[in-house]
């Protein structure tokens, strides 16, 4: 497995990169009582307004039974609603609550201030140079 340098010091696979940053943001979204699986998904719904939940997770490699649970515990935050379709009941689409809105903008920020502590050589190892379109 490739490592990355961190800190000019210690060289960390790209998996122990992962998991020290996931730390990282468990740490920065304690104080508004979100977790990084129930921020990640927030995040997603404000750009993929009217998702569904196998959409959701399929975009972000997240087991079926992980996106219902994460998605029940935002539900009842109130921080997501579910919409069902008239044609299928058994579908549903998923939007942020006003709630969730605010939520996301405060989200974002602690998530940049996760990001501004990356180093160039992290970024890159990340993918996060890299420009879409």
């Amino acid at each position: 497995m490739p490592s990355v340098m961190h800190n000019d010091c210690e060289e960390l696979t790209l998996l122990e990169l992962l998991l020290q940053l996931e730390g990282d943001i468990r740490q920065s979204l304690e104080p508004i009582r979100v977790t990084p699986s129930q921020g990640g998904v927030i995040l997603f719904l404000r750009r993929h307004a009217e998702a569904n939940v196998t959409f959701a997770a399929t975009a972000l490699g997240v087991r079926l039974p992980t996106m219902v649970e994460v998605v029940k515990d935002l539900v009842h935050k109130r921080w997501v609603t579910k919409r069902y379709s008239v044609e299928d009941r058994r579908t549903a689409s998923l939007r942020l609550s006003r709630q969730g809105h605010a939520l996301a903008l405060q989200i974002e920020q602690r998530v940049r201030q996760v990001e501004a502590t990356l180093d160039e050589q992290d970024r890159k190892a990340l993918g996060m140079n890299q420009k879409c379109g």
